[in-house]
């Protein structure tokens, strides 16, 4: 049930009674529940409210990175935005507070929401005009709300659902039509780039829509697009080509097991057990030259990588497998791994079939468990719960590499972290990551100026003393280099799951404590930093479930700028 807000909404105690007559609410004026032009209802809690039912009681959803906001979904599968709201809070309303209460946002009756994602160009909180949202419920429907960054057509025109106008744009709406004409297939998972959608379906096809003048695969080339379309060819390496299957670096369609999102770059593995790359940073995981490919490309470093780890799974017609002891010349390794993927490109991985829901991760035993795209840097976890990153844009990737380089394993090939941790998930905000180990340890590292990485101040890449809330625009000063434990975590206590949004991280015990640190109100910038945006921007991120009541019924939030590790629940 809805939770009533005397102070936003218009009075009528008589209908109010007339209607929910079996409630009874000592001591408390309800007021009426303003209706939508949706014909559902208007949910925004404003400072005045009275909770009848649960609200925000979990972390955030694991790929939101819009510059200064935040999703949640609920228990119930009710999807909250909170901070900035300039581009619509789903309902329709533009103007609402960045730190009004969280909104809940508005779906037909019988809409359940099982994951979520936000995103904002360039990550900057300046540009959270440019801010949008997807979100995907029980039945594969895809909904979102918000713009993209855009000229022709206009960026609230290329969310998915048309020639829409803005206020349309402002509300959730669902995304039902395909560029053919068809209708949208039931999806299983959805992923975000900086100005692009993407969703896969049930059969295993990749569906991209938005701004076209990077990252998106678009057969057409370096076109915006209002609505989804097929991605329907992959290439042999990264190139600019239009994703056509007119060029020689061309290979057929493939059958996906799971897509992941990040900020310029993207990626997917296919049920043939290999992986692909694609977008503005994209590298082929062998050298630093960056290409901004608009076809998904096998990622031949990640792919050896792979099949190094992984020669019973991966081997050519002829059973032969890769092993770098071995094949001594990179001649001799570049046929090698050119033999295996002839034989598997277009077969299936019997450990990759099917396709990956909305997880965080892939326990199947398919040998890639997760794949991530920070700001110029890029990692995979395996099944075996080995980390491997590479940087593809030095400058921006070095922070989220987690080791040392060296002349055997250089920055730009994938590698693994220092300390011979396995994990078991991992989750990125824009400046740093967070990973969980198989151990139910939690660990943090790159940028920690607001002591997003690991919950407390850093000095010279070590834990120190001082004041989260003193936030440097320095986001080298101090940042953690190596995976190192996340202060203010009971010791002792297992952390069942972790989550982050830009600048913040959530972990979650398994007694169903919630830890976070990071930001209360800084927000992201330029890709791989966190800042105190301006005032427009300055929304909460961080709530205190356990001190929820009449007046806020989420919780207090924090309202520094930063803090070090808090239990939130």
């Amino acid at each position: 049930m809805m939770p009533f807000d005397c102070a936003t909404r218009g009075t009528d105690l008589n209908l109010l009674l007339k209607t929910f007559a079996v409630i009874i609410v000592p001591l408390v004026v309800l007021a009426t529940l303003s209706p939508t032009s949706a014909g559902f209802t208007d949910s925004t809690f404003g400072s005045s409210s009275l909770t009848i039912a649960p609200g925000l009681d979990s972390p955030p959803v694991h790929s939101d990175q819009s510059a200064a906001s935040s999703l949640f979904v609920s228990s119930r599968g009710d999807l909250y935005v909170s901070g900035y709201r300039g581009t619509g809070d789903g309902n329709g309303d533009a103007t609402v507070s960045p730190r009004a209460d969280p909104t809940r946002v508005d779906f037909p009756h019988g809409v359940r929401i099982v994951d979520a994602g936000g995103s904002t160009n360039d990550f900057h909180a300046p540009w959270a005009d440019t801010t949008s949202y997807m979100a995907l419920d029980s039945q594969g429907a895809v909904w979102t709300w918000g713009q993209v960054y855009g000229v022709k057509p206009a960026g609230h025109r290329l969310i998915g659902r048309g020639a829409i106008s803005v206020a349309d744009s402002r509300k959730a709406g669902q995304v039902t039509r395909t560029q053919d004409g068809a209708h949208l297939p039931e999806i299983v998972s959805i992923a975000r780039i900086e100005n692009q959608f993407l969703a896969l379906d049930g059969k295993g096809t990749l569906w991209a829509w938005g701004y076209g003048g990077e990252n998106l695969p678009n057969p057409r080339g370096a076109r915006s697009e209002m609505l989804p379309f097929a991605v329907r060819m992959t290439t042999a390496t990264p190139s600019a080509l239009p994703c056509t299957g007119n060029s020689g670096n061309n290979l057929g369609e493939v059958r996906w097991r799971s897509i992941w999102g990040g900020t310029n770059s993207a990626g997917a593995v296919g049920q043939n057990g290999l992986v692909y790359s694609w977008g503005f940073d994209n590298t082929d995981g062998l050298s630093p030259a960056i290409v901004n490919t608009r076809c998904p490309s096998l990622n031949e470093g990640a792919n050896r990588a792979l099949f190094q780890r992984y020669p019973r799974l991966y081997r050519t017609s002829d059973g032969l497998s890769y092993d770098e002891n071995k094949l001594w010349t990179e001649a001799e390794r570049h046929a090698r791994y050119e033999e295996i993927v002839a034989d598997m490109a277009t077969d299936t991985l019997e450990e990759c079939t099917g396709t990956l829901g909305s997880r965080l991760t892939d326990t199947s035993g398919c040998p890639v468990r997760q794949l991530g795209f920070s700001a110029g840097a890029a990692r995979m976890l395996t099944t075996d719960g080995e980390l491997l990153t590479w940087v593809t844009r030095p400058g921006y990737g070095e922070q989220f590499l987690g080791r040392v380089p060296t002349s055997t394993e250089p920055a730009h090939s994938p590698a693994p972290i220092d300390g011979g941790i396995e994990f078991s998930a991992v989750t990125a905000g824009v400046s740093s990551l967070t990973a969980l180990s198989e151990a139910g340890e939690v660990y943090g590292w790159g940028a920690n100026n607001a002591c997003q990485a690991v919950g407390s101040p850093s000095r010279g890449g070590r834990i120190s003393t001082g004041d989260c809330a003193s936030v440097s625009a320095d986001a080298v000063t101090g940042a953690i280099r190596l995976p190192t434990a996340v202060s203010g975590v009971p010791k002792g206590a297992r952390v069942a799951s972790v989550a982050s949004t830009q600048c913040a991280s959530w972990a979650v015990l398994d007694d169903g404590h919630i830890f976070a640190w990071g930001a209360g109100t800084v927000a992201g910038a330029f890709f791989s930093q966190c800042i105190t945006p301006a005032k427009a921007q300055q929304g909460y991120k961080i709530y205190l479930y356990g001190d929820a009541d009449g007046t806020h019924p989420f919780g207090e939030p924090v309202t520094a700028p930063a803090t070090a590790t808090v239990q939130v629940r």
